[in-house]
């Protein structure tokens, strides 16, 4: 049995103002009576803390017209960060694109870029990835760069910046986080890149976000990670939220990632998609998908164009949708997430959207659909890259 250790006054403090910070920057602009009630402390805790961050240019302060004056008149004042008082550097390496973003501590992008996939080589990934932020760390003000994510696809130690897998073999065991951050001359922070979509969501989307959601996203694989009480989970071997190989259909279609048979990238993710349509145009069974390619190969944007045309892709489209619904209502009847969050160009058309609900809403166990929420995100091309830049401020403002 564990025994647990008292905290020390110092220690305690750094929790009140780390508990403070995030506050803050969750429910800000926010009032210090509010911080004070919330966070179980005194309120002159607060403001002496409110106080060293005004004065470290941290926070910034503006009158709160809704409360009423005080007997001399003077309005209540609200905190919150100061959006310029920091900057960070985002950078999301995909199987289709690398794009990357400069963003202030409230998410708005100051200037982004974006460059083809990486090389399969590490060296020259690491210095074409370089190159191509170098530019965005120097927009930033002096001194007041936080540091550089980087989220990518595959097993991903984040404490380390390791990758255990990554989108090529030879990045295995690589450490990234310290190559790159000697390539910048700056700190650097890597991660799943849809653990850190899901920091988009919670942190720089502009909607409030539950303090437990999970965020499905669908692309060459699938993954679905959790946020817990505010917090990622990533388990103990950084493998937690690959629901894309969890089995549903045993004995199924093989997957192109893990070469298992029947798990759910291998029935709704991008590349099983694509492969099965390359079979049906071989098979002639496809002519208007096979009229649009012209002989290059499909992607999943080629089948969303013409599934209204192409019974045969429709078929495919549908049943990698029922797949996902199917996942989705064994996620909520597992976890019970406050909200699933699916992001993917498989939920563009309506159609498909409506379908998923439907399957999701009729495997739930014990819950209504209304106790089973979903959003739909949207198909932006730099959420992956402000995810990492909510990654960098996560871990040096509010860690």
């Amino acid at each position: 049995m564990q025994t647990e250790k008292g905290a020390s006054l110092v220690q305690i403090k750094a929790l009140n103002r780390r508990q403070l910070r995030r506050a803050i920057y969750r429910q800000g602009p926010v009032a210090r009576n509010r911080l004070a009630r919330e966070l179980g402390v005194s309120l002159p805790t607060v403001t002496t803390s409110v106080a060293a961050m005004l004065e470290e240019g941290l926070l910034t302060e503006t009158p709160d017209e809704a409360a009423p004056g005080s007997l001399g008149g003077r309005p209540a004042m609200l905190v919150d960060f100061r959006p310029e008082a920091g900057f960070a550097v985002g950078v999301e390496l995909g199987p289709y694109g690398t794009h990357a973003c400069l963003t202030d501590l409230r998410g708005t992008v100051r200037c982004q870029t974006q460059g083809p996939p990486p090389p399969a080589d590490y060296n020259q990934m690491l210095a074409d990835t370089a190159r191509l932020l170098e530019p965005l760390c120097a927009a930033a003000p002096e001194g007041r760069l936080l540091g550089v994510g980087i989220g990518l696809p595959g097993f991903v130690e984040s404490g380390r910046g390791v990758l255990r897998t990554g989108l090529q073999e030879s990045w295995t065991g690589r450490p990234l986080a310290d190559d790159l951050a000697q390539a910048l001359g700056r700190p650097v922070w890597a991660d799943n890149n849809v653990r850190m979509r899901a920091l988009w969501r919670d942190m720089l989307s502009g909607e409030p976000a539950p303090a437990t959601f999970a965020y499905l996203f669908v692309s060459k694989g699938i993954a679905c990670p959790l946020m817990i009480h505010n917090d990622l989970l990533a388990g103990a071997r950084a493998t937690a939220g690959e629901i894309g190989h969890t089995i549903l259909q045993p004995g199924g279609p093989v997957c192109p990632g893990c070469g298992r048979r029947g798990c759910l990238e291998a029935l709704a993710g991008e590349a099983a998609l694509t492969a099965r349509a390359a079979g049906l145009l071989a098979a002639g069974k496809a002519p208007a998908l096979a009229a649009r390619l012209a002989g290059r190969a499909s992607d999943m944007a080629d089948l969303l164009a013409v599934r209204d045309e192409e019974p045969a892709v429709a078929t495919l489209l549908d049943e990698a949708v029922d797949a996902l619904g199917l996942a989705a209502a064994n996620l909520f009847n597992f976890i019970g997430p406050d909200l699933l969050a699916a992001d993917g160009r498989i939920f563009t058309p309506a159609v498909h959207r409506e379908r998923f609900l439907q399957v999701l809403r009729a495997n739930l166990f014990g819950l209504s659909a209304q106790e089973a929420p979903v959003e739909f995100m949207p198909d932006a091309p730099l959420t992956g890259a402000l995810g990492a830049a909510a990654h960098v401020i996560r871990h040096t403002l509010l860690a």
